[in-house]
């Protein structure tokens, strides 16, 4: 598999850092619609995202591919890491790698799309936001009434975590045997040695 090199210092170059405190949700739309950098609202402030490495970027697509050949429109609508997602509870827009919706997708749309309806969920981690993404991140996402599944995969390594809302209202990880990643909500069924080559 091609390794990454100084993909650390890389992506440290571009840490979470906040822009603009204070600011509502609608003020945070219209300033992330007059700059090209993306950026997560978290409960009044507005913060920057760490850059992606060509890496990262490569395994989304590749995860994208992959999927598509399952999930169909209308019954299934998949999003790359260009859409937001609100989380009220926390008072959060965040931009998720992938986001998957089963039947028909609902947005908040005041200055810009807010998907609030995923099913599925799927985050890379890399080097910079894996911490962030397991704990915090994942906490947000939990508190999103559709979701049923979430996948965290990692950048550097042909693993994945996948973590599924049970019968009881229980978010439990599920193991992944033989390389298969199968996520039940939306019935799609990938393999690792798509998404990573060379396994």
């Amino acid at each position: 598999m091609m390794q990454e090199p100084n993909i650390l210092t890389e992506e440290r170059r571009h840490e979470n850092r906040i822009v603009r405190s204070g600011v509502s949700v609608e003020e945070y739309m219209e300033f992330e619609n007059t700059t090209e950098e993306r950026h997560e609202f978290h409960n009044g402030d507005i913060i920057t995202m760490p850059g992606a490495s060509p890496f990262h970027e490569n395994l989304i697509v590749r995860l994208f591919l992959a999927l598509g050949k399952h999930l169909a429109e209308p019954d299934y609508t998949m999003y790359s890491s260009g859409l937001k997602v609100a989380v009220p509870t926390y008072k959060r827009v965040l931009y998720p790698d992938i986001s998957i919706v089963r039947g028909e997708p609902n947005f908040i749309n005041e200055k810009g799309y807010q998907l609030i309806n995923p099913t599925v969920i799927i985050e890379i981690l890399s080097p910079s936001t894996a911490a962030y993404d397991l704990s915090d991140k994942f906490e947000y996402y939990r508190s999103l009434a559709s979701l049923e599944e979430i996948a965290f995969f990692e950048q550097q390594s042909p693993s994945v975590r996948l973590f599924r809302l049970n019968a009881h209202g229980r978010w439990e990880i599920i193991e992944i045997e033989n390389g298969v990643v199968e996520f039940t909500s939306v019935q799609a069924t990938i393999s690792l040695a798509e998404i990573y080559l060379n396994v």
